[in-house]
């Protein structure tokens, strides 16, 4: 069964990074099994959970919700879809690579629109308005997080805006203390906890320069920082080779915000496209 997360789902997710002790092991509990709390009674989802039922109801309101039952007539709803659904049986049937290419599309198919609920037009244009009138562009962003940076910085240099990308920290640091309010810092990091990230952040803030985030958590340290938050969804596992599904969710929301960019001024797209490519297909066959 491939789809879209149930939307009171993807805000427990989302929220997770702010929830701690009982809390935590509640979202866990309805991450973990959503129809418990579609068809429970408060009391059965308190035992469940190892808390009692004040903080079921203090949980849903940290959502958000009015109470308990406003949380359990949105969650139902959103399982409608889900639970009219029926699975193949040749993909249940599947073993081995086999099955591990299922999950793999699954996985994918999922996070494409998970990522797609959560991206919201206004960020993006927000975005896109602090890229056009920056006057030097930093990318920053660790781990895996910096392929996207890298990614992303390419595609703006392409279109003409002059975006920059060190992958050493300490680099980093230092790069952002030379930001102004002209400028603008584009961060790229899954949880936004990053404390070196948020260390060059902070710096580029105290100049009082713009910051645009790219982040899974709206309530991360990195996302209560930044002017514009783009948000991706991806349920990334911590025991992981690599980063997977949260590097595609990722360049996904790279690949809309320069798609957007382009499509704003698209003269000035097409233009640096064309300048570019001619002066690399030149210097490849040797013209000076």
């Amino acid at each position: 069964m491939t789809g879209t997360t149930p939307k009171t789902l993807l805000k427990i997710r989302e929220s997770y990074s702010s929830f701690h002790g009982n809390y935590a092991r509640i979202a866990d509990c309805i991450l973990r099994d959503p129809g418990l709390l579609a068809g429970g009674r408060l009391s059965d989802i308190a035992a469940a959970c190892g808390c009692d039922n004040a903080q079921i109801i203090r949980f849903c309101r940290k959502l958000g919700f009015k109470g308990f039952s406003d949380m359990r007539r949105s969650i139902s709803h959103d399982l409608i879809p889900l639970q009219t659904q029926v699975d193949s049986d040749s993909v249940r049937e599947k073993s081995g690579f086999e099955r591990l290419l299922e999950d793999f599309r699954g996985d994918y198919l999922q996070t494409v629109n998970d990522t797609v609920a959560v991206c919201g037009e206004k960020a993006v244009l927000q975005a896109v308005g602090a890229i056009r009138k920056a006057r030097r562009i930093m990318l920053c962003g660790a781990g895996a997080s910096g392929i996207v940076c890298e990614d992303l910085q390419m595609k703006l240099v392409h279109m003409g805006y002059p975006a920059f990308y060190h992958g050493s920290s300490a680099m980093n640091r230092m790069m952002s203390f030379l930001l102004e309010k002209n400028d603008l810092l584009i961060v790229v990091s899954f949880r936004g906890e990053n404390t070196e990230v948020l260390s060059s952040v902070k710096t580029a803030k105290d100049n009082g320069c713009p910051v645009v985030a790219i982040t899974n958590y709206p309530n991360s340290p990195l996302a209560r920082a930044s002017d514009t938050v783009l948000l991706t969804s991806s349920n990334e596992d911590d025991f992981r080779i690599g980063a997977m599904t949260s590097r595609l969710s990722q360049l996904m929301i790279v690949d809309i915000l320069s798609v957007v960019l382009a499509l704003d001024d698209m003269n000035k797209a097409e233009r640096n496209l064309a300048g570019m490519h001619a002066m690399l297909n030149n210097e490849s066959r040797g013209v000076k």
